[in-house]
């Protein structure tokens, strides 16, 4: 079936992005008793596509019927299949079996040509179990189902139940099948499929084949955000980034602004398709929700009819949001984007009058609240400068910078210029000016008039000296000179001195404890951390920042100091608490994340972690900016510590791509070190040389930057054996002993085992036993056991390590113990770890660059083993998906067959 689901690729092309619905309409038509297949689909999300793919395919091997259903020949007897007819002459009483006759006719003569001989000289025949097996019945595909007359229905039902053709028909989740249709199903006779929304993964993909090359993250995902995962409004908005020119090439990288995505002609003409045969009121209806939403359905019903809003429901336009039911959001972000530029300014003015009034916050997203204030600057209304500050500040948590910097210049009252600069400043680092935000930020503390003034950017100006690589000594000097201020502003205003003092503390240690973060200085935070949470005489949100940022801090100690379990769980529940993003412009969430997921990759949770970057890829996508390329750099230490370094490189090296673009979390050096060390580790001399001589140290947190400078040894080493590399990886491991940091000495004596040095096995087996998670317990057991000689352990060390992923080092454990079993005369206990050595061999490596559990599964395999996994039987599962037993039957044995097992006790595991 490969020839079948190629997809194209390069700038421009519309990709194919339905192979598992392609694979399992295939699988359908070709069982016994399947002879329909229903596609349920939404407009835009590749009904059509699907059957034309399957079209030209199958024309080669079987004869093809293509019918399109019309609204305007929908009452017309027979009018849809008006190109295959000629009745001119044809009497009444005997038309619908001459209707009869004629497509039959049409089916034969295909045959004929099927049968005869290839065309041309030499032409090959097409090999038939690319699509279907020799014998299949003829195709009869039926587009817009939902569309044809009683007739042409009726005809189609009569001939699948003859077993003359095999239907695939798609129709509209809007519209019912025309009778007798839905007949098909009584009988058992058929199958239905819907189409969903591409995934985040999927709209990444798919952007990556339209433009053939690696597109930075963020973008596809403010791509796949704006269509709703819709192909075709995605493939529109990336052919219009192409045309207008902000979709750029860079760096061998595709790329966009960070801001809203704006749409032309091609998309404004593909929603009015979809909001064609929409009535009057619903109309008015959609209007109001895609100015205002979310809108409250309360609201709405007192401006709309109810049926209206049904209707909305119904096709369906809008959707309620969840957690509450109340509010009415759109079912589709472009939706929005279109239907606001059609309503006309004056009534868009009055619209607003009735629904917003005073743009006070009434529990929708924070999308809203700023799409409602731009909604009041377009339609000519004054907004307070409190709330443009609060959307100002969202914005660039949304990284929607150039509206962020906007919105900041309609500041005016001198109460709030501040804090408007402080906006601009985030902004700026947004867009990796780091140098300008920071000139911004320059005098913050001298120039601060009140306490929330003099806290509101302390945590970004640490950032962004960071950024810039200024030394650590800056930010502790920086630390002080909030103190100072503090008591400053508190001898101005006495009865406030309590707040006030309590304020400028919290800052003061904050940005001390990132200061202690890039200097490895771990055992001093756990104080820091301790005096931060026991801060009285703030704010409710002002004590929750406190603990969140005490917690995510004690995290990084944790996971230095070689306790990356308690860490992951530590950034855990910072993650959990609620605390207001509003009131700063600090990358709040993005930290929690770096820590949690440092934590996992330390312990050794691989799949966990580059789950958690599925996770906020999915649902925060202002976290995927933040990130950027540094989702491949999670990925990437992922697959080395699997020994799969040839994979590790293609997404490391498109993770180099989009960290130069823009690098808040400051990744581009160890992305560049494990890069260095893949290449080096696969040969690739030229190539690991050019990235050392381009490697330029982190300047975050030190816990990253220890594995960077590791990993950057190794590299050398790998190209210099005799080059003192070696040596300089135990002096890394020193440090990192003398400062208590036990995971980061554990990452310098393991490189120093796998590039040969067995001498340090003894010390490498100790710090392992004091280190949590599966990497270290695996490991451990290898250097104990090699510092041992003990055959038996390293067979067993083998067996953690391939548990744990680690595969290369688990195949090194398995050869040593061969060789020292055979050395001790135990030849039968070496014979069969030869055996597992084989079998992990061959072993595909376990950290892909999609993760999915289910391997090659298609959708419908996946739902199906996935139902016999919790128990359920085949007729149960027949039952519930609306199947033929004989169906579930063949799924769940093409499943069996590429997960590699052989009964329904394994799926579980497996899955």
């Amino acid at each position: 079936m490969t020839g079948l689901l190629h997809s194209g690729a390069g700038a421009g092309n519309e990709p194919f992005c339905r192979e598992d619905e392609l694979a399992d309409i295939i699988s359908a038509i070709r069982a016994e008793d399947c002879r329909a297949v229903f596609v349920t689909s939404d407009s835009g999300l590749g009904a059509s596509t699907i059957l034309q793919r399957l079209g030209r395919s199958a024309r080669d091997y079987v004869p093809v019927l293509s019918i399109h259903g019309s609204q305007s020949l929908a009452r017309i007897p027979f009018g849809v299949l008006a190109p295959y007819l000629n009745l001119a002459d044809t009497a009444t009483e005997s038309y619908r079996l001459e209707v009869l006759r004629q497509v039959l006719a049409v089916l034969d003569a295909q045959q004929a040509v099927l049968d005869g001989p290839p065309d041309g000289p030499g032409a090959p025949h097409p090999d038939p179990s690319v699509v279907l097996g020799s014998g299949d019945l003829p195709l009869l595909l039926l587009d817009d189902a939902h569309a044809i007359d009683p007739g042409t229905a009726e005809l189609i039902v009569s001939l699948a139940m003859a077993g003359t053709v095999n239907v695939v028909a798609s129709h509209s989740v809007r519209h019912g099948l025309p009778e007798p249709l839905p007949r098909l199903w009584a009988t058992g006779l058929a199958e239905n499929i819907v189409l969903n929304p591409l995934t985040q993964q999927q709209g990444h993909d798919y952007c990556e084949a339209m433009l053939g090359g690696p597109v930075f993250p963020a973008t596809s995902w403010q791509y796949w955000f704006t269509s709703g995962g819709n192909p075709l409004f995605l493939h529109l908005l990336v052919t219009e980034g192409l045309e207008r020119g902000s979709l750029i090439h860079q760096g061998g990288t595709w790329l966009d602004e960070y801001q809203l995505v704006p749409h032309g002609r091609g998309l404004e003409d593909a929603v009015k398709a979809v909001l064609r045969g929409l009535t009057p009121e619903g109309q008015q209806a959609l209007n109001l929700v895609a100015l205002a939403e979310p809108l409250a359905e309360s609201a709405l019903k007192g401006l709309v009819a109810p049926r209206a809003i049904r209707e909305l429901l119904d096709w369906p336009l809008i959707a309620r949001q969840p957690p509450s039911s109340d509010f009415l959001v759109l079912a589709n972000p472009i939706y929005g984007q279109v239907i606001r530029d059609m309503v006309p300014v004056a009534q868009s003015r009055v619209l607003h009058e009735r629904l917003i009034g005073d743009l006070t916050h009434d529990g929708g997203t924070k999308e809203s609240l700023l799409r409602r204030v731009l909604w009041a600057l377009e339609v000519g209304v004054d907004v307070g400068d409190d709330t443009l500050l609060r959307a100002a500040v969202l914005a660039t948590k949304l990284f929607q910078s150039i509206t962020a910097l906007e919105l900041a210049k309609q500041i005016k009252g001198r109460d709030f210029q501040f804090r408007a600069v402080m906006v601009r400043a985030r902004a700026k680092y947004n867009l990796g000016d780091y140098k300008g935000a920071f000139t911004l930020m320059e005098s913050l503390p001298a120039d601060a008039a009140s306490v929330q003034d003099l806290t509101f950017g302390a945590l970004l100006r640490a950032s962004t000296r960071s950024a810039l690589g200024m030394p650590v000594s800056t930010l502790l000097s920086d630390a002080q000179d909030l103190r100072e201020a503090g008591r400053r502003l508190a001898a101005a205003e006495p009865e406030q001195a309590d707040m006030i003092g309590a304020y400028s503390q919290s800052s003061a240690l904050m940005v001390e404890l990132m200061g202690l973060s890039r200097a490895g200085r771990y055992a001093e935070m756990t104080e820091l951390t301790q005096l931060l949470e026991s801060l009285h005489g703030l704010p409710t949100a002002a004590d929750r920042l406190n603990r969140t940022m005490a917690l995510t801090m004690d995290a990084e100690r944790l996971i230095a100091q070689g306790l990356p379990e308690q860490g992951s769980s530590r950034a855990a529940e910072a993650f959990a608490l609620e605390h207001s993003e509003e009131n700063d412009v600090f990358f709040l969430p993005e930290n929690i994340m770096l820590r949690h997921l440092t934590a996992l990759l330390c312990a050794g949770y691989w799949q966990a972690a580059t789950g958690v970057m599925d996770q906020f890829g999915m649902e925060d996508g202002p976290i995927m900016f933040s990130f950027g390329g540094g989702a491949s750099v999670v990925r990437g230490m992922a697959m080395v510590r699997a020994g799969s370094y040839e994979d590790a490189l293609t997404v490391l090296t498109a993770g180099l791509d989009a960290l130069r673009l823009s690098d808040p979390q400051q990744l581009l050096g160890y992305c560049t070190a494990l890069a260095a060390f893949c290449s080096a580790r696969l040969g690739r001399r030229e190539e690991a040389a050019a990235l050392i001589d381009a490697h330029v140290d982190s300047t975050g947190m030190h816990v990253v930057l220890a594995h960077e400078q590791a990993f950057l040894a190794a590299a050398r080493h790998t190209l210099e054996p005799d080059g003192g590399w070696l040596a300089q990886l135990m002096v890394q491991a020193d440090a990192a002993r003398d400062s208590e940091s036990k995971m980061l000495e554990l990452n310098a004596l393991a490189l120093a085992l796998e590039l040969g040095d067995e001498g340090v096995a003894g010390r490498l087996a100790a710090v392992a036993a004091e280190v949590e998670g599966p990497w270290a317990r695996g490991i451990g057991r290898f250097a104990a056991a090699l510092h041992a000689g003990d055959g038996a352990g390293l067979k067993e060390a083998g067996d953690l390590l391939a548990e744990a992923g680690v595969l290369g080092l688990a195949h090194a454990a398995l050869t040593r113990s061969v060789a020292v079993l055979n050395g001790t005369g135990r030849r039968e206990q070496a014979k069969k770890v030869r055996a597992d050595l084989r079998k992990l061999s061959s072993t595909v490596p376990a950290i892909p660059a999609r993760v999915d559990a289910a391997g090659e599964l298609t959708k419908r395999e996946r739902q199906i083993a996935g139902l016999a996994a919790q128990g359920l039987s085949d007729k149960d599962i027949a039952a519930e998906l609306t199947l033929a037993v004989r169906t579930v039957e063949g799924h769940l044995y093409r499943a069996y067959a590429k997960l590699g097992i052989s009964a329904r006790e394994d799926l579980a595991d497996s899955l």
